[in-house]
């Protein structure tokens, strides 16, 4: 399972629940006074169906752009992300994999705001859902609006040979006091996909 087929398999199924939830709420909203329960069951479906039912009816996740290395995916809010071609080269240092991975990443913050660059994380896999661990601390520092930066991130690549490398870019949402809103980088439209042989 590739990670793009693990996170639509977690928003389909956080989307089933969120639309179970909503049936209750609406439910509950819309009902009248109380009455007294009916003297026969109204429905023969066992406890549990709907919600069966609902989570095979959720909605697919909006594919998640994947793009060639050197394309541009611009967030809806206007900050634009561009992964450049990997390059591979010797084993990083302390790393037990054969061989490291640079990519150059390029941000560009196309918002009217300040934009703190941490709310990027930057993540690599290769087949079979493996992780290519950093060995780097990651984007950080401010942009201000209409600025940009580049910065090479380097990765262990746990294969010896040519494989697929996928990198993915997820952005969190921030609240007011500028901290992080946990899952928000795993929502559709937080996160795209950079895919190629290296």
């Amino acid at each position: 399972m590739t990670a793009l087929d693990e996170r639509r398999r977690r928003v389909a199924s956080a989307l089933g629940a969120l639309g179970a939830a909503a049936v209750i709420v609406l439910g509950a909203a819309c009902s009248s006074a109380p009455q007294a329960p009916p003297s026969e069951p109204a429905s023969a479906a066992p406890p549990g169906a709907a919600t069966a039912a609902e989570d095979d009816a959720a909605p697919e996740e909006p594919d998640a752009p994947v793009l060639a290395y050197g394309a541009t995916h611009v967030f809806g809010d206007g900050n634009a992300v561009t992964v450049s071609g990997p390059v591979v080269g010797p084993p990083a240092a302390g790393a037990p994999f054969p061989r490291s991975l640079e990519v150059t990443v390029t941000v560009r913050n196309g918002t009217p705001a300040p934009e703190d660059l941490s709310r990027f994380g930057v993540d690599v896999t290769v087949p079979g859902d493996r992780e290519a661990p950093s060995v780097d601390d990651g984007l950080s520092g401010t942009l201000a609006p209409g600025e940009e930066r580049t910065v090479p991130l380097r990765f262990a690549l746990p294969d010896p040979g040519p494989t697929e490398v996928t990198v993915e870019v997820a952005k969190a949402d921030q609240d007011a006091a500028g901290e992080d809103i946990p899952g928000s980088d795993e929502v559709p439209g937080s996160f795209a996909f950079w895919e190629g042989q290296v």
